[in-house]
């Protein structure tokens, strides 16, 4: 009895991590769209810092 407690427990505090990533946009659809922007800030930074006028 003790150990399907403990288990119950487990299981409800990983569902409450689970829905606190979500809501600070931790979820991986998110991260996707963070990672899009990052990629294209370093394209957009390139482009106006490392242009050099030999090539």
């Amino acid at each position: 009895m003790a150990a399907l407690l403990l288990i119950l427990v487990f299981l409800l505090f990983q569902t409450f991590v689970l829905l606190c990533c979500v809501a600070a946009g931790n979820d991986a659809a998110s991260q996707e769209i963070s990672d899009q922007e990052q990629l294209e800030f370093i394209r957009e930074w390139k482009k106006t810092h490392c242009s050099s006028p030999e090539k």
